[in-house]
C-alpha cells in the first residue's frame, strides 16, 4: 500500500517530467514545500520500493510501478479540478487544494463515475492533459455500459453511474435532490403522453420530469 505522501511525490514528478528529462531535487522540494534533505530521504525510500530511478546530484525518474500509481494519482487530481471548476464554481489555489487532498481517497469506480459525469474531459482546467484511464476500452464503450433512466422499464431498478450535462445549474438540483453515483432508484410508473416519470429513490417516491430522464446514466440492478 503507497501512502498520500509517497502519491504526491510520484505526482509531482510526473508532473516535473511529463514533457521529458528529469526531476530535479530542488524542485522537487519547492513543489513539496519541504527541505531538499527531505526530498532526497523520500525519494532514496520510493527507489528502494522500485517507484522511481533517484541519481544523487542529478534527479529523479519513475519506474513504470512508479508511473502507473502517478498517473492514476494525476488523472483523478486533473478530474476532480475539472469538477471543482466547472460544477462547484471553485478557483484559483483553493480549488487546486482541494483537489489534493480528494484525489487519495477517491475510488476508481468513482473516478469512472465522475470522468462519465464530466463527458469524458481531454484537459484539466490549467490545460494539461488528463492521462487517460488504464480499463483498456474505449471511452465511448465505457459509456455504453450505462442506460438512461429515461430507457428504464416500469419495476426496473438500476443505480446512479453519472449525470450528463453542461448545465452546471441543472446537475446541481439533480444532484440536490439526491441523484448521486451509487444511489438506486426503481421506476415506478411512466406516464403518457409525455408525462412524468414515478421513481421511488431512498424510499421516497419524486416525479421526474423526462427531460431529467434524459440526463441521468444509470446500470441496471
Amino acid at each position: 500500500m503507497v501512502t498520500e505522501i509517497a502519491e504526491q511525490y510520484l505526482k509531482i514528478i510526473y508532473n516535473l517530467t511529463e514533457e521529458g528529462g528529469v526531476a530535479k531535487t530542488s524542485d522537487i522540494a519547492k513543489a513539496m514545500d519541504v527541505a531538499p534533505a527531505s526530498a532526497t530521504e523520500m525519494m532514496q525510500k520510493l527507489a528502494k520500493q522500485g517507484h522511481l530511478k533517484h541519481e544523487k546530484y542529478h534527479g529523479a525518474n519513475l519506474t513504470p510501478k512508479g508511473l502507473k500509481i502517478a498517473r492514476q494519482v494525476t488523472r483523478k487530481h486533473r478530474l476532480l479540478e475539472r469538477f471543482l471548476n466547472d460544477l462547484c464554481g471553485i478557483r484559483g489555489r483553493a480549488r487546486h487544494a482541494q483537489a489534493c487532498k480528494m484525489e487519495h481517497v477517491l475510488t476508481d469506480e468513482a473516478e469512472r463515475q465522475l470522468c462519465r459525469m464530466l463527458n469524458r474531459p481531454s484537459e484539466c482546467p490549467h490545460g494539461k492533459l488528463i492521462p487517460k484511464c488504464d480499463r483498456g476500452i474505449a471511452c465511448e464503450k465505457c459509456t455504453n455500459e450505462t442506460v438512461l433512466l429515461l430507457d428504464l422499464g416500469e419495476g426496473d431498478v438500476g443505480t446512479v453511474s453519472h449525470l450528463a450535462s453542461k448545465d452546471r445549474d441543472e446537475l446541481c438540483r439533480i444532484l440536490a435532490m439526491g441523484f448521486v453515483p451509487g444511489s438506486e432508484v426503481k421506476v415506478e410508473k411512466k406516464v403518457p403522453m409525455g408525462g412524468p416519470i414515478i421513481v421511488s429513490l431512498k424510499g421516497t417516491k419524486i416525479a421526474l420530469a423526462r427531460e431529467i430522464g434524459g440526463v441521468l446514466h444509470m446500470v441496471r440492478a
